[in-house]
């Protein structure tokens, strides 16, 4: 019985990815890019639901606020995706390897996801300047400022050369921290998405699942104003840290800030 539920959901995921493709190669670039994210986001909620996740979302969620955000959060597997594409019409930073997944390239390059080379400062840069572009455009932006995946248990330090973006724009920082669970409440290991591990073998063990919660947890927002990209990237690490309740000894501390110049008087 498990294995034809299982079954059953691996057809209903196929279906949900191929009619998003198909609407990506076919509608997407024909839209408004306001219609775009709409799009996007009814789209993911759409896979969400066939992949069996259970969203809830809490905290400081924004509501009837339409001011451009820069989303930046724990990254725990292909699946925070679709977690936070679901709720929000935002574009998403992806690694350059996206572009040239099957089906997954697609529907990421039609709905307007901005390719990172990771590991280059030469391409951060020029990404940034694209994410400052679309934030001033009035587009929010979902980043993953460790630039790996995690189990969930730790947390990487957050890479503070995206957060410059919002500086420029003068865009708010919304921090936001996802953890997967079990039905039962225990952590769901199942759902992590690291090291060599294949988007094949890890679909099968969240197919498997009977169910995944996936907790939300939207900080406060931070104004730009004021903060070195640097203090933007360390203020948001703190946050998301605090909301996953991890002991200090299993997050990376920040990047070393720098000392602010002064200016020379006149």
């Amino acid at each position: 019985m498990h294995t034809v539920g299982t079954l059953r959901r691996a057809a209903a995921v196929l279906w949900s990815l191929v009619l998003t493709w198909a609407i990506a190669a076919l509608v997407a670039a024909s839209l408004a890019p306001r219609a775009r994210r709409l799009l996007s986001a009814r789209l993911a909620r759409s896979t969400t639901d066939a992949l069996g996740l259970r969203m809830r979302v809490t905290g400081a969620v924004p509501t009837g606020d339409d001011r451009p955000r820069l989303y930046v959060a724990n990254h725990v597997s292909w699946l925070d995706i679709y977690a936070l594409g679901a709720w929000w019409p935002a574009r998403f930073v992806a690694k350059m390897e996206t572009a040239s997944w099957p089906l997954a390239g697609t529907i990421a390059r039609r709905f307007d996801a901005l390719f990172i080379v990771r590991g280059s400062f030469r391409d951060a840069a020029r990404v940034k300047a694209r994410v400052a572009a679309a934030l001033a455009a009035g587009d929010s932006v979902v980043v993953f400022p460790e630039a790996t995946t995690t189990d969930g248990t730790r947390l990487e330090r957050f890479h503070p050369a995206l957060f410059e973006a919002a500086i420029e724009a003068g865009a708010v920082v919304q921090p936001v921290a996802l953890r997967y669970r079990k039905p039962d409440g225990s952590p769901c290991p199942a759902a992590a998405f690291v090291g060599d591990d294949t988007f094949a073998a890890s679909l099968c063990r969240v197919l498997r699942e009977p169910a995944i919660q996936v907790d939300v947890h939207v900080g406060p927002a931070l104004s730009p104003a004021g903060w070195t990209r640097r203090e933007l990237a360390a203020r948001s690490q703190t946050a998301v840290a605090a909301a996953l309740g991890l002991h200090p000894a299993v997050v990376k501390p920040p990047y070393p800030l720098r000392p602010r110049r002064i200016a020379p008087a006149a």
